[in-house]
Parts: structure tokens; sequence; C-alpha cells
């Protein structure tokens, strides 16, 4: 029923944050969700054993003193 109401208002429907459209703190959130999106997408693609080795080489970097850019 909500749904039904939102659609006949015309309010578009997605992703809505507690701060407003167009401010730093909104384009930021969206930037942080679409490289969560794209993680989770591509992890979605690998093995078990491809997400071991990549975190185990992330860690390995880390105990290093390297850091990944992303």
């Amino acid at each position: 029923m909500s749904v039904r109401k939102a659609s006949s208002r015309g309010a578009p429907l997605g992703i809505q944050f507690s701060t407003p459209v167009g401010a730093p703190e909104t384009k930021r959130k969206m930037l942080l969700y679409k490289r969560l999106l794209c993680r989770e997408l591509l992890r979605d693609e690998r093995t078990p054993q491809q997400i071991r080795s990549a975190r185990r080489r992330r860690e390995q970097q880390e105990a290093e003193g390297m850091f990944p850019t992303s």
C-alpha cells in the first residue's frame, strides 16, 4: 500500500539518505555505497579460495606496513 502511495505521488523510489540531496555528505555516502556495492558484486564472482588468498595477501601487506590504496 505504501509503495502505491509513493508511486501515485510521483516520489522517486531508490536510496534515501538522512542528508539532503546535493550536500557533500550525501555525495560521500553515495560514493561509499557505490564502492561497497562494486566490491560485493566482484565478491559474488570469486571462489572462496580466491577470497581467502586476497584476504591473506592484504593482511600480509598491512603487517609489512604497505597499505592498499582502495
